[in-house]
């Protein structure tokens, strides 16, 4: 499982709490109502609460927010190892220059001096360069960590809500729950019906 991966079912762990407070908080001030309609009773007629899951995995692979952040983190990867291997050429280059100099005699004590500052003056701001394009990316992922969080999060609050759910619980792997509790599906296309595909910025 990857860092963004573990980052998100940490988030859907505190989602589920939060809903299931949420839906607490509610069902007791239903309680002190004076009246009760048949919306607001329990969805299980034996008044127990009222439970559903979801699986991590699927909304990850299906939900269309979370497939374009993928897209995104792919890309800056891309772009980060394409910086990479340009600087590594101009270096490599330049390095190589320096041995056809050096084989041809064409140095003197100043000339190798300076070539050698030169030299280490382009690793220093392939470093910086590679350090920036890193953080930035960084920056862009934690952002739209947020985002997907976020969006997640405020849905299952409002669905929790609309359809009477005390908790929604995210699936662990190797654990059973029954498959009719499984809102999986739902939740997807919801989300999918709800998402708007932003275009980059160019």
């Amino acid at each position: 499982m990857n860092k963004s991966s573990i980052i998100f079912k940490l988030m859907m762990v505190a989602m589920a709490l939060i809903i299931t407070m949420g839906a607490c908080n509610g069902n007791k001030e239903k309680s002190n109502s004076a009246s009760k309609s048949e919306k607001d009773a329990p969805l299980d007629p034996n008044g127990k609460l009222a439970i559903r899951y979801i699986e991590e995995d699927s909304i990850l692979k299906n939900y269309n927010l979370a497939k374009d952040f993928q897209e995104m983190a792919t890309r800056l990867e891309n772009e980060y190892d394409q910086a990479g291997r340009r600087l590594s050429d101009q270096i490599t280059n330049f390095e190589n220059s320096m041995q056809k100099k050096y084989q041809n005699n064409q140095y003197n004590e100043a000339s190798y001096k300076a070539d050698m500052q030169k030299l280490q003056q382009m690793q220093q701001n392939a470093q910086s360069e590679l350090a920036k394009i890193q953080e930035s990316s960084a920056n862009q992922m934690q952002q739209s960590q947020k985002q997907l969080n976020d969006s997640v999060e405020n849905f299952l609050r409002e669905y929790a809500n609309k359809n009477h759910y005390d908790m929604i619980l995210i699936k662990q792997p190797g654990s059973f729950m029954n498959s009719n509790l499984d809102i999986t599906n739902e939740v997807v296309n919801e989300l999918n019906k709800r998402y708007t595909k932003v275009a980059p910025k160019k």
